[in-house]
């Protein structure tokens, strides 16, 4: 018996199955655990995706749906394939939700069933994921500068009013006319300013007059306030106010307005505008842009009396549209000539300063982050187009028009104003 007992303890032959018995339960366990954290990983990956395609789509501002049906929409197409995962979907999705802006925060927990991980006790596994999306309407703050000159007779001035009022429609549409403000410069050889405006601007008692003023040779081409104490534009002796108008000033009915958010008024203005006079494009680009400076904040009337907004504002997009169909002219001014009695004309400042002051108001507005759009239409010379194209902050807010659609730049800057304005 001892014999057999040593013969037995000495025997290796075995080893090899037995030591592969005794193994073959952890392996298993191991194989199987990585084919189940690897199935689970997949399942893991397409809820992210899911989760976030829904957060977006909940958080949409044109979303009418129950944000929580939202997401969980998505989730379940994305998840409906995997057999016994879909009823232990578990979906949480908390909405913020304000008239300009969606905020949605969701998680989505499953548990996975798994196959080889049975054997050691683990019959599924439990895993997490979470996304958030928000989507607010930025606040815009639009300054259109429309050349209404000599040169927009005819047909081309049916073109402007016909697109300038769709595009008013489209940025005033619904609901986010409560968040924008468009203020609309029409130009001549000058601009018309309300009386509001001009009573802070003029000294003496009869300053709260439609009209336009005479800046000097030291035209402001900065953005801030000039300082009190201007005077009226004189045409042939006359102050170019009330019913006066000149070829550097525009009409009464033309007098620009600012900051509103009401169609029928700003359709009713557009609806108005005429052909005549020179073209001033410098004076016209430097009150779009003041339009849009802090420093006039509470000064342009309108219905936003906290506008402009700082420049820094994130809330809020500024954009600048100049459109004009000629070159920045000279000022001319006049004197009565006693001697010949007769008027003369004289040069004020010439069509290369007026260039040099319209470049560098868009430079100004530029430097303070404005989206400037510019449309050039059927301008000749590359003088002129190449003044309009420089003044644009991108290339491709240049808009060349050659025909009379006009009204396709117009949109293409409404589409890209409302495409900026929207923060995901």
């Amino acid at each position: 018996m001892i014999s057999h007992m040593k013969a037995f303890l000495k025997e290796r032959s075995a080893n090899v199955a037995l030591i592969f018995a005794l193994s073959l339960a952890p392996v298993s366990a191991a194989v199987g655990g990585a084919l189940d954290f690897t199935r689970t990983f997949t399942i893991g990956s397409e809820i992210q995706s899911a989760l976030d395609t829904g957060v977006l789509a909940a958080a949409s501002l044109s979303q009418s749906g129950d944000p929580e049906a939202v997401v969980r929409a998505y989730l379940e197409a994305a998840i409906a394939e995997h057999e016994g995962v879909i009823e232990t979907l578990v979906v949480i999705v908390t909405p913020n939700i304000a008239l300009n802006a969606r905020e949605v925060h969701a998680t989505a927990t499953v548990s996975v069933p798994t196959t080889l991980l049975g054997v050691v006790g683990l019959q599924s596994l439990t895993m997490g994921r979470e996304s958030e999306a928000t989507e607010q309407l930025r606040n815009l703050e639009i300054s259109l500068v429309l050349d209404v000159s000599g040169s927009m007779g005819g047909a081309k001035i049916e073109a402007l009013r016909e697109a300038a009022k769709e595009f008013v429609q489209v940025v005033l549409a619904g609901d986010i006319s409560d968040f924008t403000s468009v203020s609309i410069i029409p130009y001549n050889g000058g601009v018309r300013l309300p009386g509001s405006i001009n009573a802070q601007l003029i000294s003496g008692a009869d300053a709260n007059r439609s009209g336009c003023l005479e800046y000097g040779e030291d035209h402001p081409i900065t953005l801030e306030p000039p300082a009190n104490g201007l005077d009226w534009l004189q045409w042939r002796g006359d102050d170019m106010a009330d019913a006066e108008s000149s070829a550097f000033c525009p009409e009464e009915n033309e007098e620009s307005r600012f900051f509103r958010n009401t169609q029928g008024d700003l359709i009713e203005m557009i609806d108005d505008l005429d052909a005549g006079g020179n073209t001033g494009l410098d004076i016209a680009t430097a009150w779009g842009a003041r339009a849009l400076d802090p420093a006039w904040r509470g000064r342009l009337g309108g219905n936003f009396s906290e506008r402009p907004v700082d420049y820094d504002e994130p809330s809020t997009l500024k954009a600048l549209v100049v459109m004009t169909d000629g070159a920045a002219t000279a000022q001319i001014r006049n004197y009565w000539d006693s001697g010949d009695r007769r008027w003369r004309n004289y040069e004020m400042y010439s069509a290369r300063d007026a260039r040099d002051n319209m470049a560098d108001a868009c430079d100004a507005a530029e430097d303070k982050g404005v989206a400037i759009y510019t449309i050039a239409f059927q301008l000749s010379g590359s003088t002129n187009r190449n003044l309009m194209r420089n003044c644009a902050s991108l290339p491709e807010n240049y808009f060349e028009v050659e025909d009379l659609d006009i009204a396709a730049a117009f949109s293409a800057i409404a589409a890209d104003l409302n495409s900026l304005r929207l923060s995901r």
